[in-house]
């Protein structure tokens, strides 16, 4: 009597082209595959990735769907399927994905943050702020569900949880620049120019050329008439940025 799923050699030998960015190759197979095996749900998972790393994003929801039709409890092609729906711009079918992949996988971390970023697209914020909380609580370290969370915290004016949220990003990641700068900007929003000035430093000295860090110190040092270092700041803009106006406009407004 014949298999009614493929051995794990079969399987392998499709994950290996994947793995490689064979991806036609791989569809080539998966298709003989499922000719053979027609019941089997993780051939049409796998067909739905294959499509999505070719950006053929429709194709890749046809076959998530049909991976979840067949294996209703797969909860992987759920999350997959929401992905998917997302990148064509379904967002109330995504969340539906979303949550089914979460009611079979309640600990997915990863589900309850990209649900949390659909919500904040749909501009369902408080849900959206529980979704990423739910993900830290799984995942305390998880750096991108401690950045969306601030990010929505900022959505909705909370400045001091958007602090709050940004100060756990850099906690877990100490080299991340981008995020020592968003601090600054919400310090700036705050009126705390000298926490501003501390941030956009630790900016710079994770990444010395960066221009936004470098700019924004120039002008709290403007703010607060140390014109000497203003200058070398302004300076140090324009010599990576030769053409940014706003830098040569700030320096001619001190001379």
């Amino acid at each position: 009597m014949s298999s009614i799923n493929p051995t794990q050699e079969q399987i392998n030998s499709v994950v290996e082209l994947f793995t490689k960015g064979q991806m036609l190759e791989a569809i080539d197979k998966l298709e003989v595959l499922a000719n053979d095996f027609p019941e089997d749900a993780l051939l049409f998972n796998i067909r739905g990735a294959c499509y999505a790393g070719l950006g053929q994003k429709d194709a890749a929801v046809e076959s998530y769907k049909k991976a979840a039709l067949l294996k209703p409890d797969y909860a992987k092609a759920h999350y997959n399927l929401g992905g998917a729906l997302q990148e064509i711009c379904q967002l109330d079918d995504a969340v539906k994905s979303y949550e089914r992949a979460i009611a079979l996988e309640p600990e997915n971390a990863e589900a309850h943050n990209n649900l949390g970023n659909v919500l904040r697209e749909l501009e369902k914020l408080d849900a959206a702020i529980n979704s990423y909380e739910q993900a830290i609580e799984i995942n305390p370290n998880y750096v991108e569900a401690h950045y969306s969370l601030g990010l929505t915290f900022h959505d909705l004016g909370q400045l001091e949880n958007t602090v709050n949220s940004y100060k756990q990003v850099v906690a877990i990641k100490p080299d991340f620049a981008g995020m020592h700068n968003n601090l600054g900007n919400v310090y700036i929003e705050q009126g705390e120019l000298n926490d501003a000035l501390k941030s956009y430093k630790k900016a710079i000295a994770i990444k010395p050329d960066f221009i936004e860090a470098l700019y924004s110190l120039g002008m709290i040092y403007q703010e607060q008439n140390l014109l000497n270092d203003a200058i070398k700041s302004y300076e140090r803009v324009i010599s990576i940025k030769p053409n940014l106006a706003e830098a040569h406009y700030c320096l001619g407004d001190i001379f």
